[in-house]
Parts: C-alpha cells; structure tokens; sequence
C-alpha cells in the first residue's frame, strides 16, 4: 500500500474512498433489511436482502480491481497467500450463491402453491358455474316461461338443498294438523261420535289420553292425500304432459308462492287442479260432507271439473298445495326422494320414527312400544333419513306439569336448586314411590332423546372417516347402558305395589333399582367426562349438553328413589 501510495497517491485515495462508501452502503442496506423484519414486510424484505447482495458484489468488484492495479504481493509467498485468498473469495459466493438458490427454491413452492389455490378455485368456479346453468335451465327463468323478470312474478331463486325439502316436510305435517282442527270441529257441530269415528279409522288403538284420537283423524287424512305420491304421476292422468325433474321444480317455483285459488281460477284443468278434485273426493267422504251442509252441492261441483269459493274448500286447498309441492320437490332431486310407511304394530325405531307426543313412557306390560298410528310418512333423500311420525299405542301419560312443580331441578338440567325436602318429607310412601318412577321415566325419555341424536352423528362421521367418531361410539355404548338400565328400573319398581304393605321381599326389588340406576349415573357421567376441557367444537359441546342433561335428570331421580327406599326400611323397622 504505501508503494502503491507513492507511485500514485491520487488513485489510492480514490480507492479508499470508494470502499468506506461501499461498506457504508452496505451497513445501510443491513439495517433495512433488520428493519423489515419488524413489522414482517415480504416485499421490503426482498428489496433490502438485493441491495445487500448488490453491494457485496461491488466490494468484491473494488477488490479485483485493486488486485488488477497492484499485481505485486506484499507478503513473503505471493502465490499461496493470493491462491488462498482467491478459494476464501470464492467460498463465500459459493455460500452466497447457495443462500440464493435455496431463497429461489422457496419462492418457486410458493407460486406452485398458489397456483394450486388457483386451479382449485377455478375448478370450484366452474362446478358453481354448472350448478347455476342447470337451477337457471331448471327454473326456466326465460321470459317466454317466466313471463317477466322473477321479482315482478314473485319468483325468487331457490336452491334445491335436502334443507328444503325437509322444510317442504314440515309444511305438509303442519298444514294436516290444521285441516284437521276444522274438520273435527264441523264433526262435533254435526252430531258425530267422534270415539266411534276414530275407532273406525284405526280399531283398537289404545290411546294414553282421549284427546289423542285426534290423531286418527290426521293419519286418515294422511293416508289419502299420500296415496300414489311414489308415482311420479301422483295417480294423475297427465294427457301425454313432459314429466323431468326441470319440469318438476318449475311446477314447484311457480304454485310456491302463488294463492292455490287464485291458480285454479287461471288454470282450472292444470295438473294442480286434478289433484286437487282427486283428493278432495277421497279425503271427505259424502256422509261426512252431506252431514256438514245438508246436501251434495259442493261435491258435485267439485265432481264436474269445478273449485268453489267455499271456506272448507279454500282450507282443504292450502293442505292439496302443500302435499303437491312436496312431491314436485320430491321428483326434482336426483335420485329421487323415497317415501316410507310405518306399519301399525311395528315396533318403534328411533332410527326411522318419531313420536308425535313426547311425553309418554312405555307401559309396564310391553317390553318395547308398538306403533298405533302413523300421522306422517317418513323419507329417504340421499343417504339421510326424515323420520316419520307416529302414535304409540298401549303407552301412558307421564305427568310433566306436576312433577315440574314438585322437583323443577329434575327437568331443568341447568338448574342446581336441589330436592325441596318439605314437600318429600310431607309425601306418603306411596306418593315418593310415584315421584320416584315419574322421575326415572323423565330420565328415560331424555337419555332416549339424546341416544337418537348420537346416532345420527355416530352415522355422519362413520360415514366420512371423522377423527372423533371413535369418542362418540363410545359415549354412545355407555348411553345405550343407561337406557337399558333405567328401563330395568322403572320395570322393577312398577312389580312393587305398596298398598299390600311393606314385607321383606320388597327390599330385593329396592337393591336392584339402586343398582341399575346408579349404574345408569355411572354411564351417563362416564360419557361426560369423555368430551374434557371448554374449546371444543360445537358438535361436541352438543353431545356433553345432552349426556350432562342425561347424567343430572339421572342422578336426581336416583335422589328421589333414596328417599323412597329410606322411607320404605323406616316403614319396615316400626313393624311390631
């Protein structure tokens, strides 16, 4: 250096110069890149990291300039020390090089993952695009089938989910339990024997209420108005009509919302209107009608192709609209929806039925409830089923209203307010005994309840491999436990009657209540404490809901039968 310095001191200091203002640069571009790491900026982090590499590329620069200009080494072996130099020189690009490469590797993943995303997204697009060319075609939203735009018609889109045709389900059931009303009502102004009546529709059904026939009414209503529904026709001469699923759901969009009279003044001989005159004549028999209005006026107007503007006809219209636009929905699906009938004296499935009264528990005679009545048809629409419903015949009453007042703690499951010991310690032997089994039986119908639920989860998740479907299958085993445990209770305790006194055999029937129903307390807790901790997903924290209800209407029932029992020994132990 200080030869060089000599020779030409202008060029060194130049030199040096350069190379503060390089390592200055380089400290600058440093602190950017620290700086954008807090906050994580991508793209400033990007922009520092090449100034960095830009200006260790000008030192290297300056480097072989200066060895370019001054090729006389300084040191005593000039080769080696300029050979070595050379290999560490090249060492550090190497690294430089590699930290590049794999920089470059990392940025080609990621534009390979989003260019994944966005073949996936396109492919999603294209699936929703299909979808909405077919509901548009099906709709048949043209203005020649339309007839204008669907806001001015009342159309709104619509999407054919399994959700609206459960929906469509639940119309149907509503609108026979409200046709009914009137029908009954113009019975009992008639002078009709309505437990006759009802005993002719479905004999020997034995009913837990009187008020309960009710429901014969509505499975005869049923029954007509669902005859040839697994027709695509519906029993309808259609008179060479195009039957496909488009035409299916635009017949469904255009009666949705439109008045069923005011269609049939339009269009009297449509296919709606058929249907409508087909039923009508089934579902009201003409001593019924002729008993109603003292003639066959209506009917006969009805027989020759006509709608009166009748009350009772424009009621019965609102019940024909609703079952036709479930069976339009129904055909509209692909596959098609199924329907299933329940067959009086099956036994009852939790599966496949659904009880129309809740509160009812099995009679002490039968070991499983029997079907009495089927209200409403069940169906199958895609891998799910919608339950029919149905009347238990041969079952009893629980008495809700005054167990709720006697011990709301056993009914609310959220509530903690204990036993009230004055009104058990004022009740007789018998009277506890009566709580105790009216207690079980609330705990039955809620365990049998929340076992139906974790079926159809237990299903769900077997069906799509899910990673809790192991846990539910177990709690769903101990909840099983516990209804076959708390039947053999209230069983057990129905074959002790205490009017014939307290005698020793009794207790044998007492241990082995005892046991089943702590034993019942023991499952139901068992599959509580399967499902640990606060954050957990809602179909989890559903299912603890339930089985912690379970597990408490459990326990307090076994509460209530301790008391019993004790009263029973105290009994026992005052014998002379």
């Amino acid at each position: 250096m200080e030869e060089s310095m000599n020779q030409n001191p202008e060029a060194v200091e130049a030199l040096i110069s350069k190379l503060f203002t390089n390592i200055s640069s380089l400290k600058s571009a440093y602190i950017q890149l620290q700086t954008a790491h807090t906050p994580y900026d991508p793209e400033k982090i990007q922009a520092a990291d090449k100034l960095v590499i830009s200006e260790l590329k000008h030192l290297s620069e300056l480097k072989h300039f200066y060895r370019e200009k001054n090729p006389k080494p300084v040191c005593v072996s000039p080769q080696d020390s300029r050979l070595a130099a050379e290999i560490q020189e090249q060492q550090s690009l190497l690294k430089t090089y590699e930290v590049m490469v794999k920089k470059f590797q990392s940025e080609i993943q990621n534009k390979d993952s989003e260019i994944r995303q966005l073949q996936q997204q396109i492919e999603d697009g294209n699936q929703k695009r299909v979808k909405l060319e077919k509901n548009i075609k099906v709709r048949g939203l043209s203005m020649k089938e339309s007839e204008g735009s669907g806001e001015e018609n009342g159309v709104f889109p619509v999407d054919l989910t399994p959700e609206l045709f459960t929906s469509a389900v639940e119309s149907a059931f509503k609108a026979i339990h409200d046709f009914s009303k009137p029908l009954i009502n113009m019975m009992k102004a008639a002078g009709w024997d309505l437990d006759a009546a009802a005993e002719s529709i479905e004999p020997n059904v034995v009913y837990a209420k009187r008020a309960h026939k009710k429901y014969a009414f509505e499975s005869h209503i049923c029954q007509r108005m669902f005859s040839g529904f697994q027709q695509e026709n519906f029993s309808i001469k259609l008179d060479n009509a195009t039957i496909n699923k488009e035409s299916f759901f635009h017949q469904y969009l255009a009666l949705g919302e439109m008045d069923p009279l005011d269609m049939l003044g339009q269009n009297p001989d449509s296919l709606f209107g058929k249907f409508s005159q087909s039923k009508y004549l089934m579902v009201v028999h003409p001593k019924m009608e002729a008993s109603f209005f003292g003639n066959l006026d209506q009917r006969n107007y009805v027989m020759g192709g006509g709608h009166p503007r009748t009350p009772f006809y424009q009621a019965f219209l609102k019940l024909a609209k609703s079952i036709w636009l479930l069976h339009r929905l129904a055909y509209s699906f692909d596959p098609d929806v199924k329907v299933f009938q329940v067959k009086r004296g099956s036994e009852f499935s939790e599966v496949y039925m659904e009880s129309v009264e809740k509160n009812l528990t099995m009679d002490e005679t039968d070991e499983k409830p029997k079907v009495g009545l089927m209200v409403m048809p069940g169906f199958w629409i895609g891998g799910s089923v919608i339950k029919s419903r149905v009347y238990l015949s041969g079952m009893k009453l629980v008495p809700l209203n005054e167990y709720e007042k006697a011990y709301p703690v056993a009914v609310d499951a959220h509530a903690n307010t204990g036993i009230d010991e004055k009104l058990a310690a004022n009740s007789s032997t018998q009277n506890e005994q009566q709580l105790a089994q009216v207690a079980l039986t609330i705990s039955l119908y809620k365990a049998r309840y929340t076992r139906s639920y974790m079926l159809k989860v237990a299903k769900e998740l077997e069906s799509i491999k899910g990673k809790d479907y192991p846990a539910v299958r177990d709690c769903l085993q101990q909840i099983d436990d516990n209804v076959s445990q708390l039947s053999q209770s209230i069983r057990e305790l129905c074959r002790y009657n205490p009017k014939t006194g307290i005698t020793d055999g009794v207790f044998w029937h007492i241990d082995n209540v005892d046991t089943w129903i702590s034993a019942a307390v023991t499952d139901a807790s068992s599959c509580a404490e399967a499902f640990p901790g606060h954050r957990m997903s809602k179909m989890k924290a559903t299912i603890k809901g339930k089985v912690m209800n379970v597990a408490q209407l459990t326990s307090n029932a076994l509460a209530l039968f301790h008391r019993y029992a004790a009263r029973c020994r105290s009994a026992a132990n005052k014998k002379p």
